[in-house]
């Protein structure tokens, strides 16, 4: 098993001694890190909703106690208590008493296929190429960091996540355990800034990737190249992880634009025989 720091590249400039990252401590600081000066209790509740999307937490998992989250939050006992019973009340979570206790999620959001049709035909063509670009440059970097830098419990858990994202069985599971995957690479990656940027990105699109708008995904064909990455990572081939990272951001890209312009051309069809009667 490689050591901490033995995944360093000696020419790297000295900085402060890099720490492998324990089996979700990195994502549990994005989900629970601090939060801007807004409505707290309105984005505790947003946070906790988008960590749910991408499979940060899933269902049954139990949430820090309210203490230990008005602490991460920056904010008092009252404002995470009144976040939750926002997501009690939306159903995604509930709340026991008792010695076995706490706050569990039991459910998870769900987002109509029309809210999605909405979101991607709000999207410019150029608007989706924008993205890819983006996340081609986070998720490569991510891939080649990862080569040098993961351990083999990391290596582990990858593959065990392609295999979640291979036995999901519908759009919704198959979108939280992709974007999963891309934020662990991150993780494996141990860079704090290429996390909560791939984070924003997994937001962004990772429902979109998935969705049952236009076309149905290829499910394998989008496992294919992540069965390619897990094995160059275990290699520690940099160049051959950011290939087939590179080439599967590639496709989602071009998938989605070409949803985009099946959305368009359906419309199309539709107004025009809406004219003809």
């Amino acid at each position: 098993m490689a050591s901490e720091s033995s995944g360093l590249d000696p020419a790297h400039p000295p900085t402060a001694p890099v720490r492998v990252i324990a089996d979700r401590t990195a994502l549990r600081d994005h989900i629970y890190r601090a939060l801007p000066e807004v409505d707290r209790a309105e984005a505790i509740a947003n946070r906790l909703r988008d960590s749910m999307s991408v499979g940060l937490l899933m269902e049954g998992d139990r949430l820090p106690s309210e203490l230990e989250m008005a602490e991460s939050f920056g904010v008092s006992p009252t404002t995470v208590r009144d976040a939750l019973a926002t997501l009690r009340a939306e159903g995604l979570v509930d709340t026991r008493r008792g010695r076995h206790g706490g706050t569990f999620v039991v459910s998870l959001p769900e987002v109509s296929t029309g809210a999605m049709r909405e979101r991607l035909s709000a999207l410019s063509v150029v608007e989706l190429r924008d993205i890819g670009d983006h996340r081609a440059a986070v998720s490569t970097a991510s891939a080649r960091l990862a080569a040098s830098r993961a351990v083999e419990s990391d290596l582990d858990r990858f593959r065990r996540l392609v295999s979640a994202l291979a036995g999901a069985q519908d759009p919704a599971a198959r979108a939280r355990a992709d974007s999963r995957i891309w934020l662990e690479l991150a993780v494996m990656a141990q860079s704090r800034r290429l996390l909560g940027l791939e984070l924003q990105l997994q937001l962004e699109i990772g429902e979109l990737l998935w969705a049952p708008v236009g076309s149905p995904r290829d499910h394998r064909t989008a496992l294919e190249p992540l069965q390619q990455l897990a094995d160059a990572l275990e290699r520690r081939d940099a160049e051959t992880a950011a290939l087939v990272t590179g080439r599967r951001i590639a496709a989602d890209t071009f998938h989605m634009i070409d949803q985009k312009l099946t959305l368009a051309l359906r419309g199309a069809q539709e107004d025009g025989s809406h004219d003809r009667t």
